[in-house]
């Protein structure tokens, strides 16, 4: 059975290793992760954080990226297209196609990339760490769950994924919203202020977990 790993490895010659140390302030979102035979390995990743400046002026200096552009300017975040440095890079890529991994998502900040990753087994994410081992790539495993146990994923507890399922189920999602926290409240049985505390947290888990990968 295939397995999800949720994991942070660190090395100077990983991609973009050297502008992430340099602008800690900036989170880097990988949107698509473009390896075509014949060209140059592509990324677009959507940049956010309060130091732009600093960001771009340490790209212009990074030996893992060959070329940039920004493609969508949004103030507060930028679409960039990276070209990789092929060869000033540690072959991390390819090591998820030997194995038949799948990337799922990727965040990088302050010099280490937080990722999640499909494995076709246990065994092949062992054959991954041992890889990071060989290669100096420090590995720290944050998650590990099998595809349908979301909820594990999530961190969402029983009754904060009952509330939402409740809230979405009645309508309380809508705009204009189909039902109040009054009637989740009797649908549930408990205070609304109990309601409103499960649904707040559920939220906040699905955010940090679905969306930052935190």
């Amino acid at each position: 059975m295939s397995v999800i790993a949720e994991f942070t490895i660190h090395a100077p010659t990983l991609v973009l290793t050297p502008t992430l140390e340099a602008a800690p302030g900036m989170t880097v979102e990988l949107d698509q992760q473009i390896v075509a035979a014949g060209y140059t390995p592509l990324l677009i990743v959507w940049v956010s954080g309060d130091d732009f400046t600093s960001f771009d002026t340490a790209i212009e200096r990074d030996e893992t990226i060959a070329s940039h552009a920004i493609i969508e300017d949004l103030d507060s975040r930028k679409l960039y297209r990276l070209e990789i440095a092929y060869d000033d890079i540690l072959p991390v890529y390819p090591a998820y196609r030997k194995l038949g991994a799948i990337p799922m998502a990727g965040q990088g900040r302050a010099g280490d990339w937080r990722r999640r990753i499909r494995f076709p087994d246990r065994d092949a994410l062992a054959e991954f760490q041992q890889f990071c081992a060989n290669e100096g790539i420090d590995f720290s495993l944050r998650r590990l769950y099998t595809p349908g146990d979301e909820q594990m994923a999530f961190q969402l507890t029983e009754p904060q994924l009952e509330a939402l399922v409740a809230a979405y189920e009645v309508g309380y999602f809508n705009v204009p919203r189909d039902a109040t926290l009054e009637d989740l409240s009797s649908q549930l049985d408990i205070s609304k202020q109990s309601v409103s505390e499960r649904l707040r947290r559920a939220q906040s888990h699905l955010v940090s977990n679905a969306i930052l990968g935190e």
